[in-house]
């Protein structure tokens, strides 16, 4: 059984953050969801604004 992988704390804190600003600004958060495959924090909101969060933290507007 594959082991599931877990977010670090950068990527965590920063997901937090993303999902606060949107909302501040009134976007709603459609979908997060942890990307197995690349470890990538996935957040759609509004149904087009696009982020990814690496397990490092850096943030990636799509």
């Amino acid at each position: 059984m594959k082991k599931p992988l877990e977010l670090t704390p950068k990527q965590a804190m920063e997901a937090i953050l993303i999902c606060a600003q949107l909302t501040r600004v009134y976007k709603k958060i459609d979908l997060v969801r942890l990307d197995e495959r690349t470890g990538n924090i996935y957040i759609l909101a509004n149904d087009s604004i696009q982020a990814e969060v690496t397990p490092n933290g850096k943030v990636i507007w799509l």
